[in-house]
């Protein structure tokens, strides 16, 4: 009877550990795995190998950092209309990118082992400007000039907090303050790089933690650019996603103010998971009307290249093919109106950079006497710069409806 009653305890012994690694199983291949992105250094920009997630001997895929993160980004997948696409190579992304030239410049360029590449954003001015380098076989690191005169000052490392690093394809917004940018390690990640924003904080001279985009512009491959053209209220997205060794797609899509997300009422997982893998760009052009009118735009972009400020005094840009130079230049009344106080804003923005650059200069030079001085300097600055940008903004929209009537 003993040995039959612990026959029996063994069988439902088994039978229970059977059933549970059933369920487990069940539940770790719930999640996707990664598939295995490979890049050539000597081709591509910050050019590295990312590897498959864990696998078990079995198969069975494991719930590694990047597929948790997929999870829990997809129900706040962007809902962002995709307008357009190409497939370009690396030595090709920077001119396959109409920007406005209201939107700075930037640039991609070898670096001196010619095994990687850095990158530099310069503002529309040319009085700022991001650097990312590599040193030998190390990570690129992130760097802030400015122009105090004819000359640039001293290179500075830009501290990004939240465990990010690798920084390459730094962009900044015309608000100064709003800095897009590629980099590896986030606690969001996805793939290799990543695409992030974060604010300068004024107050404390310091950058806020970076936010990581989400889905769908970040995925398991190597997502850089991220540039935003307010000129002509585009987007661009340079990924590896889908693509073969050496080849990248820009997406071009419409920018929101804020950012919108799906009806998870309306829509099934399987078509937002499609979206948030931006495996079809037609899925997410659900507005005829806008989609003709963005895609307008583009071509208007395409065709009208970079726009060259050297000939006029004034440049005021309405889209990449028009510029302004003068108040009777504008079809709106209310523009020509207030062009002349615009005009009066912009000096008296351009008198107290030129100080506060005096100023700075002077206290990397020894005279400490002057930091207060241009502590307040920069913070009135930047609210000069925010009521100029909401001005130009105005005065942009305003002229672009008229001239469509």
């Amino acid at each position: 009877m003993k040995r039959l009653k612990f026959y029996i305890s063994s069988t439902v012994l088994l039978l229970s550990i059977g059933a549970n690694a059933q369920q487990l199983k069940k539940v770790t291949t719930a999640i996707p795995a990664k598939k295995s992105v490979v890049t050539t250094a000597a081709k591509k920009p910050a050019a590295v190998k990312t590897t498959q997630p864990g696998t078990a001997k079995t198969g069975v895929a494991q719930p590694v950092i990047e597929n948790v993160n997929f999870a829990k980004l997809m129900n706040s997948t962007a809902k962002v209309m995709f307008i357009d696409s190409m497939v370009v190579s690396t030595q090709d992304i920077i001119k396959s990118i109409p920007l406005a030239g209201g939107c700075g410049t930037i640039e991609m360029k070898p670096n001196e082992s010619g095994t990687d590449y850095d990158y530099t954003y310069t503002n529309e001015l040319g009085t700022k400007r991001f650097i990312s380098t590599k040193q030998g076989i190390g990570l690129h690191t992130l760097y802030v000039q400015e122009k105090l005169g004819n000359n640039w000052g001293d290179p500075e490392k830009v501290e990004i907090p939240g465990g990010v690093n690798d920084i390459i394809c730094p962009y900044l917004m015309p608000d100064g303050v709003t800095l897009y940018f590629a980099a590896s390690g986030g606690e969001d990640r996805l793939g290799k790089y990543d695409v992030y924003f974060t604010r300068y904080d004024d107050d404390n001279h310091t950058y806020y933690k970076p936010t990581s985009l989400g889905l769908p512009f970040n995925s398991y491959a190597d997502d850089t650019f991220y540039l935003i053209d307010d000129f002509n209220n585009l987007g661009y997205l340079v990924t590896n996603r889908h693509q073969t060794e050496d080849m990248w797609c820009i997406y071009v899509f419409e920018p929101t103010e804020t950012r919108q997300t799906y009806d998870l009422d309306s829509i099934s997982e399987a078509q937002l998971d499609y979206i948030a893998r931006l495996r079809s760009m037609a899925d997410t052009q659900t507005d005829p009307e806008a989609l003709a009118a963005a895609k307008a735009r583009y071509e208007e972009a395409k065709n009208g290249g970079s726009v060259t400020h050297m000939k006029y005094d004034v440049n005021f840009i309405i889209n990449s093919s028009t510029v302004y130079h003068k108040a009777e230049d504008f079809k709106s009344s209310v523009n020509r109106d207030q062009f002349p106080t615009y005009l009066e804003m912009k000096s008296d923005q351009e008198k107290q950079e030129a100080e506060l650059a005096k100023l700075r200069a002077a206290y990397h030079n020894g005279d400490k006497s002057v930091a207060n001085t241009i502590l307040k300097m920069e913070y009135d600055l930047f609210g000069s710069r925010q009521r100029l940008q909401i001005t130009e903004k105005q005065i942009r929209n305003t002229e672009i409806q008229a001239l469509k009537q």
